[in-house]
């Protein structure tokens, strides 16, 4: 069975004929139109000639004092006039999309990021693009990558060491996780860097599941052939931070998160031997799909402040 698409292209004819067949009803001549239109008039013949038997129905009756539309034609104008401007209508509603996407961009961005490089990014890029309109949501690189899979991000920026294989990436930077204690915990007074293995030992404070952070610790410590064991896992970096300085636990972090902590002396940053904490800071988007261009501009900032 033939589908509605075939169908319909048999029974609608170009829409420059149908245009054309209008200049012609409204010029009362077959060399007006063609005048009007800056072609030949054997080409507008041959044109209203194709569209009567494209359509199986006369159109047009020529004679010595000019063209006049037959009773069959002029039925077809009203309709092709109705058809006409539906389809204009139709291009400036999408070239009116076109415009407003070239100016909106849906940023999704894992919590680290968003919390300590996407502001300045999203701020120089306004520099850039004064009109630009973007919206972002923050979320851990799991949910980054679920809503640019599924349309609602145009592009995510995620911390995890791999990415689904329905996105494209590219990496933008480098991150290193810290392993972070009190000044009066026992492994802030030590002079040499803990074993991967009392680290492994440990009950940890950590970001939840999902997290490019809790990735980055579980694949680590599974490469030396480790688990992580959790004291406490916490859904955001200050949550994670408050803990670790009140003194619950180590704490595992970004080191962009503690900058200031650090530089105070409210937290400590413990060496470990035997583990790579180190993970890719990348920008995602769908496969297949081409980056708008405010997207573009995005990566550029991004890639700019990173150097």
């Amino acid at each position: 069975m033939r589908s509605y698409a075939e169908r319909m292209t048999d029974l609608v004819p170009d829409l420059a004929d149908l245009e054309l067949l209008v200049v012609v009803a409204r010029t009362g001549s077959l060399g007006r139109a063609a005048e009007e239109l800056g072609i030949s008039q054997p080409a507008v013949s041959r044109r209203m000639a194709r569209l009567e038997r494209s359509l199986g129905v006369e159109l047009l009756q020529r004679g010595h004092r000019g063209t006049t539309l037959t009773t069959p034609g002029r039925v077809v104008v009203g309709w092709a006039s109705t058809l006409l401007s539906s389809a204009s209508q139709f291009a400036e509603s999408v070239e009116a999309m076109r415009r407003e996407r070239a100016v909106t961009l849906r940023v999704a961005a894992s919590m680290t990021i968003a919390e300590y490089l996407a502001p300045t990014w999203l701020t120089r890029l306004r520099e850039r693009e004064p009109g630009a309109l973007i919206s972002l949501s923050v979320r851990n690189s799991s949910d980054v990558a679920a809503e640019v899979e599924s349309g609602h991000a145009d592009l995510g920026f995620v911390e995890s060491p791999g990415v689904r294989s329905s996105l494209r990436r590219r990496r933008i930077g480098w991150d290193e996780l810290q392993v972070l204690v009190t000044p009066d915990h026992p492994w802030a007074r030590r002079r040499r860097p803990i074993s991967v293995e009392t680290l492994g030992r440990e009950p940890l404070l950590v970001r939840e599941a999902g997290s490019g952070t809790r990735e980055t610790i579980d694949d680590a410590l599974a490469r030396v052939g480790l688990e992580l064991t959790p004291s406490m896992t916490l859904a955001s970096n200050s949550a994670l931070k408050s803990s670790a300085m009140a003194g619950i636990g180590p704490a595992i972090l970004s080191a962009l998160a503690v900058t200031e902590e650090l530089r105070a002396g409210l937290l400590v940053a413990v060496d470990v031997d035997g583990i790579d904490l180190r993970r890719p800071l990348s920008v995602v988007w769908l496969e297949g799909r081409q980056l708008p261009v405010l997207a573009e501009a995005l990566l550029r900032v991004a890639a700019d402040s990173r150097r």
